[in-house]
């Protein structure tokens, strides 16, 4: 894989355009739908269904990503990686 630093700059936007429209956005609708009122309502279900839509791809883009750039990692990070509590002063 092309290490560009135009390539990353890019995803960079778009994942941080995403966290800073649909995160603000997923917990004001979570917050008005699950009120005190409406446990276990419909609106409630709305809500989480809601916020499952936009978290669930995003941890799934994630790991799709990780799995696509691990084996591109260098072996001293995966050292550094795997023994991190070790490595800790």
């Amino acid at each position: 894989m092309p290490e560009s630093s135009l390539i990353s700059g890019l995803l960079t936007f778009v994942f941080v355009c995403w966290f800073m429209v649909a995160c603000p956005v997923g917990c004001l609708f979570f917050s008005i739908f699950s009120d005190s009122i409406n446990i276990n309502g419909p609106f409630e279900k709305i809500g989480v269904a809601f916020t499952n839509l936009i978290f669930i791809p995003l941890i799934m883009i994630g790991n799709i990503i990780d799995g696509i750039t691990s084996p591109f990692v260098s072996p001293e990070m995966r050292t550094a990686i795997n023994n991190r509590n070790n490595l800790r002063a």
